[in-house]
């Protein structure tokens, strides 16, 4: 994996958590605490949303950071060994 496809996931799960937070997807979470997000939806739909943007959620504030920082000690430690190599010159 490059730097460049930890960002892409990274903008991946940031996209699809503000679609679902857009959505309106955040009033499904009452089911938390006993109640319903829609009376319309029923218990099953609600739970299911509320799962999906729960996951979500914790994906771009667990995940994103995480492959963010990756990403950038990726391009850290790969330029630190391009100068390394320039500097001691190529090998025979």
């Amino acid at each position: 994996m490059s730097a460049r496809d930890l960002l892409q996931r990274a903008l991946g799960v940031s996209v699809l958590f503000l679609l679902a937070h857009l959505a309106g997807l955040r009033e499904f979470t009452s089911v938390l605490n006993g109640t319903v997000g829609s009376v319309a939806a029923g218990w099953k739909l609600s739970g299911f949303l509320a799962l999906i943007y729960l996951l979500l959620y914790l994906a771009s504030v667990i995940l994103v950071p995480v492959l963010v920082l990756a990403a950038l000690i990726l391009m850290v430690w790969q330029r630190c060994v391009r100068k390394e190599e320039n500097f001691s010159g190529p090998r025979t």
